[in-house]
Parts: C-alpha cells; sequence; structure tokens
C-alpha cells in the first residue's frame, strides 16, 4: 500500500513540473577516475591556477584542514597535485585575480575560525598566504562579483548563524567589511546574479532553518549595499540555490536544492521582474549541489545534482518550457557525493564534471561522452 501511494505521489509531482519517460536518460559520462584528496572534501573550484592552459581544481578538505591543488593536463589527468594547510575547517572556496596580477586567487572561508584566508596565486601554481579577515560565526558560503562598481571583485558571503557580510575588495588582494544584513534563519546557500532586471548585480539566498526554508533576494544599488527583497517559502531545509534560463525567455530562473525533504523547488521567472513558484519534483537523499549545461546536446538545459545521502549523482533532462524529465539517471561517483563542477578538462569540446566524495577521501572525474 504504501508503495502505491508513493507511486501516486510520485505522479502527482511529475505531472506538476515535468513529463514522464519509459526509461532514465543515457549517462552522458565515462565512468569515474578517483583522484585522493584530503579528509571530508566539501567544496571545489575550477581555473587554470598554474597558467598552462588547462583547468586545474582547488578542493577544501574540512577533516584534514587543507586545501588540494589537482592540476590538469589536456588529457583530463591530474597527475600533479599540492597540498596547502590552512586554518580550521576550510568549507568553501572562491577564486578571481584579487589583486589584478593576471594570476587566479583563491579565498578560503574557514568554518572553524570565523574568517576568510586569501591565498596569493605567486604564477607556477604556487600560493601564499594573504590577507585574513575575520568575519561573523560559521561562514558557510560565498559568491564572487564586482558588487560597487569600481572594477574590482567584492565578495557575499553567508554564515550559518544569520549573517549576510559584503567585503569589498581594493585590486591588491585586500578586503574592507561593508554591509551586514539578516538573510534569515541558518542560510547556506548564495548566488549572485541580475535577478531583478535592472544593471546591479543582485543576490539570491537559501535559508536552511527550519523556521524558514525559504529563499530570500537582496537587491543591489550598485555601491555595495543590498535593499532586502522578494521572500518566497520553500520546499524543505533548502542547502543551495542555481540559476539559469530554463524556460529560454531571456530572463534568469532559480532552483533551490532542499537537503532534507528530498526535493527540488523551481522558481521561474515572469514579466513583472518577480518569481513563480512552481511544485516541488522529487529528488534523490540529500542533494547538496547541483550544474546546469545542455549534456546531451539536444538545446534544452539539463542538471546534474550531488545526493550525499544516497551516494549517487542524478542527471536530469530538461525540457524547453523550464521543466525537467523524469525519470531520472543515477550513478555513482563515490560515497557522499558533496559538491560538483563542471569544465571541459581535455579540451575536446564537451563539458566533463568533478564531484567531490566527502566520506572518501577522494575526486571523481568524469568525462563527456
Amino acid at each position: 500500500m504504501l508503495r502505491v501511494y508513493f507511486m501516486l505521489w510520485l505522479a502527482f509531482s511529475v505531472a506538476g513540473f515535468g513529463c514522464v519517460r519509459d526509461e532514465p536518460p543515457l549517462n552522458p559520462f565515462r565512468q569515474p577516475i578517483l583522484y585522493p584528496v584530503g579528509e571530508s572534501p566539501a567544496h571545489i573550484v575550477t581555473a587554470d591556477f598554474n597558467q598552462d592552459g588547462t583547468v586545474d581544481l582547488a578542493v577544501a578538505n574540512t577533516g584534514s584542514n587543507t586545501v588540494s591543488l589537482l592540476f590538469g593536463k589536456n588529457d583530463a589527468s591530474f597527475p600533479e597535485t599540492q597540498t596547502i594547510k590552512t586554518g580550521i575547517g576550510p568549507r568553501w572556496l572562491v577564486s578571481g585575480d584579487f589583486n589584478e596580477d593576471q594570476k587566479m586567487d583563491l579565498g578560503v572561508l574557514l568554518n572553524g575560525e570565523d574568517s576568510l584566508h586569501l591565498l596569493m596565486n605567486m604564477g607556477g601554481g604556487i600560493f601564499l598566504k594573504g590577507a585574513q579577515v575575520k568575519m561573523e560565526r560559521s561562514p558557510y558560503a560565498a559568491t564572487v562579483e564586482d558588487f560597487n562598481g569600481d572594477q574590482h571583485l567584492d565578495i557575499a558571503i553567508v554564515s550559518r548563524f544569520d549573517h549576510l557580510l559584503i567585503l569589498l575588495g581594493d585590486g591588491t588582494g585586500k578586503f574592507k567589511r561593508g554591509m551586514l544584513g539578516d538573510p534569515g534563519a541558518i542560510p547556506t546557500g548564495i548566488i549572485s546574479g541580475h535577478f531583478n532586471g535592472d544593471s546591479w548585480p543582485d543576490l539570491a539566498i537559501a535559508n536552511n532553518g527550519s523556521a524558514s526554508s525559504d529563499i530570500i533576494f537582496f537587491w543591489g544599488k550598485g555601491d555595495g549595499t543590498f535593499q532586502k527583497g522578494d521572500r518566497y517559502r520553500n520546499g524543505m531545509n533548502p542547502i543551495a540555490v542555481i540559476s539559469a534560463d530554463f524556460n529560454q525567455d531571456g530572463r534568469p530562473d532559480i532552483l533551490s536544492l532542499n537537503s532534507l525533504g528530498d526535493s527540488i523547488t523551481p522558481f521561474l521567472s515572469n514579466k513583472e521582474g518577480g518569481y513563480t513558484q512552481e511544485r516541488d519534483f522529487a529528488a534523490e537523499g540529500g542533494s547538496m549541489s547541483a550544474i546546469v549545461h545542455d549534456f546531451n546536446g539536444d538545446k534544452q538545459l539539463d542538471l546534474i545534482v550531488s545526493n550525499a545521502r544516497s551516494d549517487n549523482v542524478s542527471f536530469i533532462l530538461g525540457n524547453k518550457n523550464g521543466k525537467f524529465q523524469f525519470p531520472h539517471l543515477n550513478f555513482f561517483t563515490g560515497k557522499g557525493p558533496f559538491h560538483v563542477v563542471k569544465s571541459d578538462f581535455n579540451l575536446d569540446g564537451r563539458m566533463d564534471i568533478a564531484v567531490a566524495n566527502n566520506n572518501e577521501k577522494s575526486v571523481a572525474i568524469l568525462i563527456g561522452k
């Protein structure tokens, strides 16, 4: 009886935001290749850190208080690695040319020290410790953008104890504290984008607290400050948000990953400058992160979602109306897949992915077929 009820519920959910296929889509990737990193890898960023023309990886290892650098070759292998000791609890990484010397630097959010540490790229993949900025308790996620229009990169950071902090960069690798805001209870996800249609970058934040479970927008003023915008109730305990034009109407849409509710909530932009919340659709257990791309070449945006509790990664086909197809294809990349990123690691014109396996000290590389 329980199975019948579940299938009826699933059909109802699919009818609200998708269509049913006879079988899951074909896997667009080859078998995963695993590379060792530190303990409890939590977050990955990609860039050409050693200036050799190929994509490298930087991985925040929360359990071993390190950052692993994996230097890529144009065959999608990562034969050279480097380990950088950090402070306590590196949870999130940001990357950008913070001192404007044409080399990609790193910023490390240290959850155990309530601070941001800058790692400055000296060339050839060598990093030296730079400035350190104290911030509110338990910094969790961040996004990089020029928020005040001075042509220097800034950083917006959410802390699990209900704070949004804007750090304003000066182009030398140093940052000063800017606006401090209250986004809601236990913010864990943040992205930047032009969400209300004006020329200034905005923020979208996921609040993971059981009393809130919502998405809130902060509208940028162009001077590094933000005004609280629309707030939308959401599925249970959203952990992250992503944005893309899923329905191809020229406006950015939002998807929220609801880690405890095992669901995804779509918000489609409307002509009035707001968002229309669609019905949640089912996801695997403990969805933590997602990336967007046309992985199967049908000119529709698809999703790759990492599911930590289910020990799998989902490939979800998209439709041209912004909806998604069912069933999903789930495949194994390692234990506790926590964060997923995309890039063309072997320079063949097809998108590849990398997955941080939080429970087995590895990163999986999956090459697009």
